[in-house]
């Protein structure tokens, strides 16, 4: 998720991410809703990894990417990012003055710990957050793959069979 907190290719409008009081040219007194956190939310659904990169750290951001990237399931990687058009607060050292990284020893299979750690607010931790590396995956779930692992695309078709289920349900 690319997340500069504000919509910088529509002129700069607030977004679900901007932060409390922040003006723009359409909410001129400012936002006054609290900023949607989308760690929290995925760390809540159980989202089996769950991480916030900042774009400026490059080499962390690529080593958050590959962890997610190699993770068997679902990720969501929250990638922090100035916008240097529209958004004047959230800058490059703004980010960089606001968020730290989870220490060596932050246990990610911790999920408590990881919500915790997520709701943070004034300096923002980066890192991976949490992990589920036991739940199983979207496809793991589904019938269809329970005897054969072939993905659905590769399968050859039975038209016959296909013909017979839609006349099952007329």
């Amino acid at each position: 998720m690319h997340n500069n907190m504000v919509y910088g290719l529509t002129k700069g409008q607030a977004s679900p991410t901007s932060q409390i009081d922040f003006n723009t040219p359409l909410q001129v007194d400012g936002v006054f809703l609290e900023p949607f956190n989308p760690l929290t939310v995925a760390i809540a659904l159980d989202a089996s990894f769950v991480a916030r990169a900042f774009s400026g750290d490059r080499k962390q951001t690529i080593e958050i990417l590959k962890a997610a990237i190699k993770h068997k399931g679902y990720s969501l990687v929250d990638i922090f990012q100035p916008c240097v058009s529209f958004n004047k607060v959230n800058t490059r050292n703004w980010f960089k003055e606001h968020t730290y990284y989870l220490e060596d020893d932050h246990d990610p299979s911790n999920r408590n710990l990881a919500f915790q750690r997520a709701i943070e607010t004034g300096e923002y931790p980066l890192g991976i957050f949490y992990t589920n590396c036991n739940k199983r995956t979207f496809e793991e779930n589904l019938s269809v793959y329970y005897d054969k692992k072939t993905p659905l695309f590769q399968r050859k078709v039975d038209m016959q069979k296909i013909r017979n289920l839609v006349e099952t349900k007329r």
